[in-house]
């Protein structure tokens, strides 16, 4: 199966012996190649979508098929694989091991992986991502020596090192300025254009814009979706822009 396909998920938690739904009966395909926006209001389930649908949290019912493999019948270590070796991850907070060059911390995924390349490939798959990304300059700084839009767009190469099916991103631009978060996004659509499908939550209009479809989250549902085609270029931005925006309103967002 050529794509990301959900069905019927459900995600629910027990506090205090009472029980709280997440996501309720959650629906949608991703195909390969498509770039699709979580939207919706704080606390609608965006995240736990996100971490269900990538088999880091597991899922209470329903049924994920992640490119004809259904995760939730994996193993611990057959998800482990998985997501090093299928997946991309980039979040928010830019997690990276402080007692480790940028450099570094790119590469270490790759040598954990199973894919069997020898440490001369990885380097230079890791020295082409960070030129492709305008940081190769950084490569043997410290992690706190960077500015936060080097040190995502540092994080995005070594989502992209294994060179996963797909791209993970939670508030990928959250924590950056509106240049750095420009930049960002800059880099995550010329990737997906090179064929790298990407699933990201966003609170952000302007990056919703630039994706090719938006879904809404309302109480841990799907309240409606939105298909915006391929973002070529910033000429479109502005017509866009104003779709999403009325789109939103009609959501109640």
């Amino acid at each position: 199966m050529n794509s990301l396909k959900v069905i019927d998920l459900c995600k629910t938690y027990i506090i205090n012996k009472r029980q709280n739904n997440i996501l309720r009966n959650i629906n949608f395909e991703i195909n390969a190649g498509e770039m699709v926006a979580i939207m919706g209001p704080s606390g609608s389930g965006k995240s736990t979508l996100l971490y269900v649908t990538s088999g880091m949290d597991n899922l209470t019912a329903g049924k994920v098929d992640y490119f004809g493999k259904e995760i939730s019948t994996l193993t611990a270590n057959q998800m482990s694989d998985l997501r090093l070796d299928e997946m991309g991850f980039i979040f928010q907070q830019m997690h990276m091991l402080k007692n480790l060059s940028i450099y570094d911390n790119i590469i270490l995924l790759a040598y954990q992986s199973k894919k069997g390349r020898d440490k001369k490939e990885v380097n230079d798959r890791a020295r082409e991502l960070m030129h492709k990304l305008g940081i190769s300059e950084i490569a043997e700084n410290d992690t706190n020596e960077v500015s936060g839009g080097q040190l995502q767009r540092a994080c995005i190469c070594r989502s992209l090192i294994n060179s996963p099916k797909m791209i993970f991103a939670d508030e990928p631009t959250g924590a950056l300025n509106q240049q750095n978060s420009k930049e960002v996004m800059r880099e995550l659509n010329r990737i997906n254009q090179e064929g790298t499908t990407i699933m990201l939550v966003t609170h952000d209009m302007k990056v919703a814009t630039k994706c090719d479809k938006i879904m809404y989250i309302e109480d841990g549902s799907i309240k409606g979706n939105i298909d915006l085609g391929k973002f070529i270029d910033e000429n479109s931005f502005k017509d866009r822009e104003r779709k999403v925006s009325n789109w939103l309103m009609e959501m109640g967002w």
